[in-house]
């Protein structure tokens, strides 16, 4: 029974062929293939497989009842159908793991639900978030990977042969791109049109990547990218910076918005150990032609991490020959790396060259009005109350980068959710405790501040409070905001008003003052050295 259904399946994909526009049935409805059929009551079911559930799902969601209604016509009215994903082939996770350091690290891989590596549910991309989280070692892998790479140029070229790249960006047409067959590395179909990568983080984007002097050059020079990807001149675009500080963050946001405004581009991002990986997997697997062939096919190439290329020079090589394709093309390439490209060791000059031919923009730690406005859209998004003394003293003592601090954050809004208990200062001092260096918790009061600076001077504290415009007690009440915004966790506004009521660009003027007395006069130094010891001694360290 199972051969005349099939013949029938058949002759109805070829009409829903004549329904559905033709890049929509090349993509979605041409794999699905007819794999048995059995009698279920007085009505036959048959059995399609699919080639990963995501593209199962799809297919289910948007053509079903047309899937239904040829199902009814090829076997007869009440006749129904369900889907299995195609069989999976489990002795490449047997040959995986014996090339890995063991089994455990090719579960890692990801590999023991798929096919091939790039065999998950949403192909290509999927594949490579699993691998861009993996942390196994590249260097003797690299090693095997130099000695095998030679006996890979006639696949190269036969995979080649058959395969043509796509040379647009946006929405015109583009090629179809089918399954690919053994543990080769071609993009499946259903990493496409429409759907958002699996790699990109859809949280982030540019309306949550909070812009200030910090990042302002390159959070700009990101949304001109995003709006015209490969026609700036900003191309490659490296974001560097130490660790925490957003670059991941903005760099996903760039890939988020060229695919909602370019729903067709192939836009990847992956970690240099995730591209490491998957080469080093097509040289032991001699697919390094589909490897090759997938990724030039990508519209926008993102790469975090890049200083881990450093020492693996096969890698390097081949990641040399896709930039120059790609950037020939005029494909985005969108780097990001933890150190600046003059300081990235490893790397091989001509590289390195390339890494600078665009634009390099470095993202620097927040300033204490970032961080609190980064924990003010925070405590919003979530519905959090957060009063301003609360933020400010975060803010203040929370000032790595800002994965500590919205790290401080969450751990807030879950202890809050879990004790019920209302969030006030003593409240995030017992649940930040270990987060907060021990030395730097224990608060000290502007007045206290206030109090010190009119003693070393030998004055009244009265005399910083008042009007006096007199240059001996401008300068000590300057030097008390000083150490009043470096050492409290109080806002400017906050500040001005313990000193008579001043507002806050009095306190920002002497902020600015002060720091330019620092630059030129060594003297003035050695005192604040002392009033910064006796204010340690006598308040933070007692």
């Amino acid at each position: 029974m199972d051969r005349p259904l099939e013949r029938s399946w058949l002759q109805q994909k070829n009409e829903l062929a004549k329904e559905v526009p033709a890049q929509q049935f090349q993509t979605w409805l041409k794999p699905v293939q007819f794999v048995s059929s059995m009698e279920a009551g007085k009505a036959p079911h048959l059995t399609l497989s699919v080639p990963s559930e995501f593209h199962r799902d799809w297919v289910d969601r948007e053509f079903g009842s047309l899937i239904q209604a040829s199902v009814e016509r090829s076997a007869g009215v009440g006749a129904s159908y369900s889907f299995i994903v195609a069989a999976q082939k489990r002795d490449e996770v047997a040959e995986l793991a014996t090339t890995a350091a063991n089994v455990e690290q090719a579960k890692r891989y990801g590999v023991q639900e798929s096919d091939h590596p790039f065999g998950s549910n949403s192909g290509v991309s999927k594949e490579m978030s699993r691998a861009s989280s993996a942390r196994t070692s590249g260097d003797h892998t690299e090693a095997r990977a130099k000695a095998g790479s030679h006996s890979t140029s006639h696949s190269a070229s036969h995979s080649a042969s058959h395969s043509t790249s796509q040379t647009r960006l946006g929405n015109g047409p583009r090629q179809e791109v089918g399954p690919a067959k053994g543990p080769g590395f071609r993009i499946r179909p259903e990493t496409v049109p429409g759907s958002l990568p699996n790699t990109l983080n859809p949280k982030y984007t540019f309306d949550t990547f909070i812009e200030a002097d910090c990042n302002r050059l390159a959070r700009s020079a990101g949304v001109a990218v995003s709006n015209r990807p490969g026609e700036t001149s900003f191309n490659p675009f490296l974001i560097y910076g130490k660790v925490g500080l957003g670059k991941t963050h903005l760099a996903h946001a760039i890939g988020n918005t060229i695919v909602e405004q370019h729903p067709r581009a192939q836009v990847l991002y992956l970690t240099s150990e995730a591209f490491t990986n998957c080469f080093v997997h097509a040289i032991q697997n001699n697919t390094l032609g589909d490897f090759t062939h997938s990724f030039r096919q990508i519209d926008v190439l993102i790469v975090d991490d890049i200083q881990f290329f450093g020492g693996k020079e096969k890698t390097q090589e081949q990641f040399f020959h896709l930039f120059n394709d790609l950037h020939q093309r005029g494909k985005q390439i969108i780097l990001c790396a933890d150190r600046s490209p003059a300081e990235i060791a490893g790397i091989e000059e001509r590289l390195l060259s390339r890494f600078r031919w665009g634009l390099s923009a470095d993202v620097q730690p927040p300033d204490l009005e970032t961080r609190t406005a980064i924990l003010r859209k925070h405590a919003l998004s979530s519905g959090l109350d957060l009063s301003g003394e609360v933020i400010d003293y975060i803010a203040y003592n929370v000032k790595d980068n800002i994965r500590l601090l919205e790290g401080a954050f969450n751990r807030l809004l879950a202890t809050q959710q879990i004790t019920r208990k209302p969030v006030d200062l003593a409240f995030v001092q017992e649940a930040l405790q270990d987060l907060i260096d021990n030395r730097t918790r224990k608060s000290i009061s502007a007045s206290q501040i206030r109090d010190i600076v009119a003693e070393y001077y030998a004055m009244s504290p009265e005399l910083l409070i008042g009007k006096s415009r007199k240059r001996p007690i401008v300068d000590a009440r300057q030097v008390a905001m000083h150490f009043c915004k470096l050492m409290t966790q109080h806002s400017l506004e906050a500040i001005g008003r313990r000193f008579g009521g001043r507002d806050h660009s009095t306190v920002i003027h002497a902020c600015k003052a002060i720091q330019a007395r620092i630059d030129t006069d060594p003297r003035f130094v050695e005192d604040l050295g002392r009033i910064d010891q006796i204010l340690k001694n006598r308040v933070l360290h007692s």
